[in-house]
């Protein structure tokens, strides 16, 4: 075991928390997402013990700001919960690393490589967004990445899982699609890179492109097009 985390888990176990935060201080970028990985595989362990994780993570987050290399890491619902209080502050929500991308656009992205079954936590946004009204998400939504795509955009062009979303997951889609809408115009100059992936990602699975898929439902909300204008579109891309 690295030295540096050894000496982290021997402050643990004297729960010196001050020096904890200060061992955390004088860490290293990678070496911080090594120790912030820890505590959250602890919290996992153990519903008991998840919040005092979380409430370290939280202050030594607070301590020495978001690290942008963690960024990337939030793909999956159960580390956007244990870091929530985390993205609450300082607009951590808004930090964006190298290819202009904020934890949601990651999260929104899902698995790159095969089929992912884990559908994105649209409900689990919509919840902060409209009943804790949390403005940095909402900002974090309008976001555009280094491709000049909204979170929404990359769950849109990039998410492999062609599934349809369960109903609660889907309204809340819906929702953030609305939330997004009043809040800046939607670019239409993405649409055909979408529909161009999109149609590629059908082949690879062998998907029909039809009004039963509900990706093109989903298109035809975000852009405020007729779903047979989106079918026809994809059609003609060979």
């Amino acid at each position: 075991m690295k030295q540096y985390m050894q000496t982290m888990i021997d402050l643990l176990a004297k729960n010196d928390f001050d020096a904890l935060l200060q061992h955390y201080s004088t860490s290293s970028e990678p070496e911080n997402i090594a120790q912030l990985a820890f505590l959250y595989l602890q919290g996992k362990k153990s519903l008991i013990k998840f919040g005092f994780y979380q409430q370290l993570a939280t202050k030594w987050i607070d301590k020495k700001g978001l690290p942008l290399a963690l960024i990337p890491e939030f793909k999956s619902s159960e580390l956007l919960s244990f870091f929530t209080p985390s993205l609450q502050l300082k607009g951590n929500f808004n930090k964006t690393n190298e290819h202009q991308r904020n934890v949601l656009h990651y999260l929104l992205a899902g698995a790159q490589s095969g089929v992912t079954h884990v559908e994105p936590s649209f409900n689990y946004l919509r919840s902060m967004m409209l009943f804790e009204r949390n403005e940095s998400l909402c900002n974090a939504l309008c976001q555009r990445d280094s491709q000049n795509f909204t979170p929404v955009e990359v769950y849109l062009y990039f998410n492999k899982n062609l599934s349809p979303l369960p109903n609660h997951e889907l309204s809340a889609l819906f929702a953030l699609i609305e939330i997004e809408s009043k809040q800046q115009v939607i670019d239409d100059a993405n649409y055909k890179l979408i529909t161009q992936n999109v149609a590629k990602i059908c082949r690879s699975q062998v998907q029909l492109v039809n009004s039963e898929l509900q990706r093109l439902l989903l298109i035809a909300t975000y852009y405020k097009k007729p779903i047979q204008e989106i079918i026809n579109d994809m059609n003609l891309i060979s």
